[in-house]
């Protein structure tokens, strides 16, 4: 009884210095991080067009994988400046209108001089809205700073990244020992890749689809929102949230007639629950085995401790952390309880083979 507790006591306080470091250590950890997916992406992209054709060595792939990534940066930061420049030009236009927006609800509900001004001034907006632009734009402006920082520890990834093999052997002198540590990174990595690039197709899909619409109902700065609607879908369960509303909120300032805003909400939403319900579940399969509320939870803590990088990455740090969890007895419960099956170590082959029903 006594080992027990104070095992549970140790995992404890581990868990929080766990996380008072990755909080204090923030803006060291969070580009790294930014820079292993990126890394995995591009890796992955490349490795993808090397099995395209056998006369493309690996490196003319990688170069090709490299060049497209850079052009997608290059064209979000194009398209956030032209969308920015928009914005401040039509100011004084979507001012009126949001004016004219709280006038009539002001009439509905006996407050004819309701304004934009005075509804924030009651209920003590402004201070919030400054520091969550402010928060957000840090965000934004942490990731753009830390780019040449990124961009280095994706170069020396790949540079490191033959030695990998030999490393391992040197950190893993005993057979089964390297055998089972190299099951374990791959599991990590099947998993991670898998997602990443489901979320990536799927988020293009839910973009075009959400594209057409708005381009069809005439909304300013469509390109603009097609990019946040691509990025958001990357984050679980709010994220898709985010991307039917806020477009949806710009059209209201934008329309002066509801018929375009249905028309576009119903298609954001279709895309949402149809790409989303049938599409994706199929496609992710039980790469990622987080439960429900796990993922619920992650994107809470990893919001809290990283902000906007946290919450992007949400999801696949929380499967790394369950399979390394899962390689251990002491910590194995945790791992099971995080997964959504109760085999937080096992990838979906071994599954298959472990519930297939023998032949009669």
């Amino acid at each position: 009884m006594t080992t027990t507790t104070t095992r549970a006591s140790l995992l404890f306080i581990a868990f929080l210095g766990a996380i008072g470091l990755l909080y204090v250590g923030r803006d060291v950890f969070t580009p790294f991080a930014l820079a292993v997916f990126i890394w995995l992406i591009i890796d992955a992209l490349a490795r993808w067009i090397d099995r395209l054709h056998s006369k493309i060595p690996y490196w003319t792939a990688l170069i090709i994988a490299v060049l497209i990534v850079v052009a997608g940066l290059v064209g979000i930061v194009f398209i956030i400046a032209d969308t920015a420049a928009s914005v401040v030009d039509q100011a004084p236009r979507y001012g009126r209108r949001l004016d004219e927006i709280f006038h009539w609800v002001g009439s509905l509900v006996g407050q004819p001089d309701l304004s934009v001004s005075n509804f924030m001034n009651k209920l003590g907006l402004n201070d919030k809205i400054q520091s969550g632009l402010a928060g957000f734009a840090n965000s934004i402006q942490g990731v753009f700073g830390n780019f040449l920082l990124i961009a280095i520890y994706v170069a020396f990834l790949f540079a490191a990244q033959s030695s990998f093999p030999k490393k391992m052997d040197d950190l893993f002198p005993d057979q089964m020992a390297r055998a089972r540590a190299g099951k374990v990174g791959l599991r990590m990595r099947h998993s991670i890749e898998k997602y990443l690039g489901v979320q990536t197709i799927i988020s293009l899909m839910q973009t075009v689809v959400s594209y057409g619409f708005m381009a069809a109902v005439g909304l300013e700065n469509a390109l603009f929102w097609a990019l946040v609607i691509f990025i958001l879908n990357y984050i679980p369960i709010v994220g898709g949230f985010a991307a039917v509303l806020l477009p949806v909120v710009f059209g209201l300032v934008q329309f002066e007639t509801l018929t375009p805003i249905i028309i576009m909400a119903s298609g954001l939403l279709g895309a949402q629950f149809v790409i989303g319900n049938t599409i994706q579940p199929k496609m992710m399969g039980d790469s990622m085995n987080l439960s429900a509320l796990v993922v619920v939870l992650s994107l809470t803590l990893w919001g809290a401790l990283w902000g906007g990088v946290g919450a992007f990455l949400s999801a696949p740090l929380t499967v790394i952390i369950m399979i390394i969890l899962a390689q251990f007895p002491s910590t194995r419960w945790i791992a099971i309880l995080l997964s959504a099956d109760g085999q937080p170590d096992l990838d979906p082959d071994e599954k298959a083979a472990k519930n297939a029903t023998p032949g009669m």
